[in-house]
């Protein structure tokens, strides 16, 4: 993989250089949540960050293997893997192709995105995903394979503060649950923190840091640590991932390498190591989108197609202005809601907020994050995170 940061400043348009000097001025004054900040748009990318959502579906055989495995023990570590193969396109994908990353667009409340992977051998893996807050802003997302017997049920939030020198530092607030529903089984996982550095070259790029946790119901505990300097694998993007029971004991797997590149696993029963994953050769698969002439009006292509095809186009100022319009509206709409005394669930959501009182998955996040509070202490779970859990509706 290019290692972005390595490269020279990115040709930042001529006519954009004091709209970026600005924005980075802005950036060293502002204090608070930086998520209501202006972007220019020169640096937008021309996606929702809604769509992101797909990439917990980027290796579908990946997802449909985690029910395979024989044992609890294999079942953990094909959810570990399956995790990392996540990353790649989660947070660096962008930065490979393009050579730098650029800020999605901020969904407005009630914008969805639905994408399906077709495979008659594992069956078809279907994701449904919907902005379920604004303010603070938090998606919802569900991805299921029906016929592999798993599920995932899961949100996300960012907070977003400046870090010296020239960086945005992004706390990840939610969890995910996977549930497996032959074995009773199911799996709590945490979001990473993001370092988005490069912003005064004009070239940003990610990195992850600080620790995840994958817990299953079966008592058994990933952690997976992150490195920015290369400590676990003499190289950038670096992780090292540890296997065993919650209630401590030695590991029974481990993997490390680099989580945009090649990795590789332990089975420590057995000394023998091999291939974990290479995201350079286990390519993502693209989801099956529906055509934006047969989308509904919040769903996100069609919601933000003139922003799209403007930024396509480097018609910054068009783009400007198209964003800003459908802000706008989306702010209209929020105002008219209050007037009504009509709250954002009753008027737009199809993802439910549910608490152990009412729901399977509810008590098994709370079990979960319980268990892991109690292995790894209160600091495992960011104050977020501790909240109830988002789940699609039910017909």
């Amino acid at each position: 993989m290019n290692n972005i940061e390595e490269e020279g400043p990115a040709n930042v348009p001529a006519e954009q250089s004091d709209s970026l000097r600005s924005f980075i001025a802005t950036l060293a004054q502002f204090s608070g949540d930086l998520s209501s900040l202006t972007c220019p748009s020169f640096l937008l990318s021309s996606v929702s960050l809604l769509e992101y959502s797909q990439y917990w579906g980027d290796h579908p055989k990946l997802f449909a293997s985690i029910p395979q495995g024989e044992t609890a023990e294999d079942r953990l570590l094909n959810a570990t893997r399956w995790f990392i193969s996540t990353l790649y396109g989660s947070y660096t994908s962008r930065a490979t192709a393009a050579g730098m990353e650029k800020k999605p667009y901020n969904p407005i409340l009630g914008e969805q995105f639905f994408a399906k992977w077709t495979n008659e051998e594992i069956g078809d893996t279907v994701l449904k995903a919907e902005q379920v807050s604004h303010h603070p802003p938090i998606m919802g997302f569900h991805l299921e394979n029906k016929k592999a017997g798993i599920k995932l049920e899961g949100h996300c939030g960012q907070k977003s503060r400046f870090a010296m020198p020239a960086g945005i530092d992004v706390s990840q607030t939610g969890h995910v649950i996977l549930t497996l529903p032959k074995f009773d089984e199911h799996y709590l996982v945490t979001l990473p923190s993001l370092n988005l550095r490069g912003i005064v070259t004009g070239r940003p790029y990610v990195e992850l840091s600080g620790t995840t946790y994958i817990v299953s119901s079966a008592g058994l505990l990933t952690t997976i640590e992150y490195s920015t300097r290369g400590y676990f694998s003499g190289e950038r993007h670096s992780f090292k991932a540890t296997l065993k029971p919650i209630s401590g004991g030695n590991p029974f797997f481990t993997a490390q390498g680099v989580w945009n590149g090649v990795s590789n696993y332990t089975d420590v029963k057995k000394n023998e190591t091999k291939l974990f994953f290479d995201a350079g050769s286990d390519q993502s698969i693209p989801p099956e989108v529906a055509a934006i002439s047969e989308m509904h009006p919040l769903e996100s292509r069609r919601l933000w197609a003139n922003v799209t095809n403007a930024i396509n186009s480097r018609d910054y100022a068009a783009a400007s202005k198209e964003k800003t319009q459908i802000e706008e509206a989306q702010r209209a709409l929020a105002r008219d809601r209050k007037e009504k005394g009509e709250t954002q669930a009753d008027a737009l959501l199809v993802f439910d907020l549910v608490t152990e009182d009412n729901d399977e998955t509810g008590r098994a996040f709370v079990n979960l994050k319980n268990a892991l509070i109690d292995a790894v202490g209160p600091k495992a779970l960011k104050e977020d995170d501790t909240k109830p859990h988002w789940r699609l509706r039910q017909p």
